[in-house]
C-alpha cells in the first residue's frame, strides 16, 4: 500500500465570515497597548504609585489611536471572486459549513483545495500574525472564513488532497483489505463491521486466521489475544496490507473484542485520521480497553460525519469490557 501521510494536526478550527474594522483593531489594539505600556516605563509605575489614572488613560487613549492606525496599514487579503464567506468550523474530518440547524458536512473527498493567506504587522521590528483568510475550495463552489492570528492548518494544505483519498476508502470485511464494503455509495457500516469482527473471533476460521490459541474462539469469556494475534492487528491498524479496502476499523473492533491492550497506543493515534469511520472505531476500541476519554478522544466529535446509525453502533461498543486505567 502507498505511505499514508500525517494525520491531521489540529483539533478544531473556528472560522467565521470577514473582518471589520472593529476586528482588526481590537486585534491590533492588543499589540499597541503592550507596546505603549512598555515604552512608559519608569513613568508608568511612577504614576501609578501616586494613585493617578492618568497614564492609563494616556495608554488607553495612545492604545486606541496606535490601533487603528495600524489596523488601517494590516492588507486584509480578498476571498477569491465568487466566494461565499461563512461560519465554518474545520475537524480532522472534513468541514462543516454553517454549524447550526442548516449545516452542511464537507468530507474531505468533497474538497479540492484549501488556501491561507495570513496578515501580518510588524511589532517592534518583528512579524506578527494577525489574521487569517482560509479558502475551501469544492468542485463547484467556494467558501471563505477568517480566523485571529495563525491557524496552523500547514499540514491540511500539504496533503488534503491525500486525505480526501484515504477518507473515501471503502472499509473492509477482512484483514487483508480484499473485501470493501459496498459499491462505492456512503451507507452504514459499522454493523457490518461488528458482525465481521465477531465471527472473527469466535468461529474456528476466524481463530485460525488470527493465530488464537486452540479452543479459545469456543466462548467468549476466554478469548484472548497471542502476541502473533497483536502483531497481526498492528500491521492491519497501520494499514499495512496488500487489498485496495481499508481494514483498520474491522481491527480496531478485533482488538476491542480481544482486550488487546497492548493495541491502545495504535488505537490513540488513529482517533484524529481523516477517515471518519476509522477514526471513531479507533476511539471506541480505545475506550472499550480502559483508556481514559480525554486520552482516546470523544465519539460525539466524530459524530457529524457519521450515519446516526454507525454512531449508534460504535458508541454502544465503546462500552468498557471491564474496569481499567490507562
Amino acid at each position: 500500500m502507498p505511505r499514508r501521510p500525517p494525520p491531521p494536526d489540529f483539533r478544531y478550527v473556528w472560522l467565521a465570515p470577514g473582518p471589520s474594522l472593529g476586528a482588526l483593531t481590537l486585534a491590533a489594539g492588543t499589540v499597541s497597548l503592550s507596546s505603549i505600556g512598555l515604552a512608559l516605563g519608569p513613568q508608568a509605575e511612577a504614576w501609578s504609585a501616586t494613585g493617578g489614572s492618568l497614564p492609563l488613560g494616556v495608554a488607553i487613549a495612545g492604545g486606541a489611536v496606535a490601533a487603528v492606525a495600524l489596523a488601517r496599514q494590516i492588507r486584509t487579503p480578498r476571498p477569491p471572486r465568487g466566494a461565499r464567506e461563512v461560519p465554518m468550523a474545520v475537524v480532522p474530518w472534513g468541514v462543516v459549513v454553517e454549524p447550526g440547524a442548516e449545516q452542511r458536512i464537507l468530507r474531505w473527498p468533497a474538497v479540492r483545495k484549501i488556501d491561507v493567506l495570513v496578515s501580518h504587522t510588524l511589532n517592534g521590528g518583528t512579524p506578527t500574525a494577525v489574521s487569517s483568510l482560509v479558502t475551501i475550495h469544492t468542485s463547484r463552489e467556494v467558501f471563505a472564513g477568517r480566523a485571529p492570528g495563525a491557524v496552523g492548518l500547514e499540514t491540511l494544505t500539504v496533503n488534503v488532497e491525500a486525505y480526501g483519498e484515504e477518507a473515501a476508502c471503502p472499509p473492509s470485511l477482512d484483514l487483508d483489505g480484499h473485501e470493501p464494503i459496498g459499491d462505492g455509495e456512503l451507507a452504514p457500516v459499522a454493523s457490518l463491521l461488528l458482525r465481521s469482527a465477531n465471527d472473527l473471533c469466535t468461529s474456528s476460521r476466524g481463530a485460525a486466521r488470527l493465530a488464537l490459541p486452540a479452543g479459545s474462539y469456543r466462548t467468549a469469556g476466554t478469548r484472548a489475544a497471542a502476541p502473533e494475534t497483536v502483531e497481526l492487528l498492528r500491521g492491519a491498524l497501520a494499514g499495512d496490507r496488500p487489498g485496495p479496502a481499508d481494514p483498520r476499523p474491522l481491527a480496531a473492533l478485533v482488538a476491542g473484542m480481544l482486550e488487546a491492550r497492548e493495541l491502545v497506543p495504535s488505537l490513540v493515534r488513529l482517533g484524529s485520521c481523516p477517515h471518519p469511520i476509522v477514526a471513531a472505531t479507533a476511539r471506541a476500541a480505545a475506550l472499550r480497553l480502559g483508556a481514559a476519554p480525554s486520552r482516546a478522544g470523544a465519539i460525539a466529535e466524530v459524530a457529524e460525519f457519521l450515519f446516526e446509525e454507525d454512531a449508534s453502533v460504535i458508541t454502544s461498543f465503546a462500552a468498557p469490557a471491564t474496569p481499567a486505567h490507562m
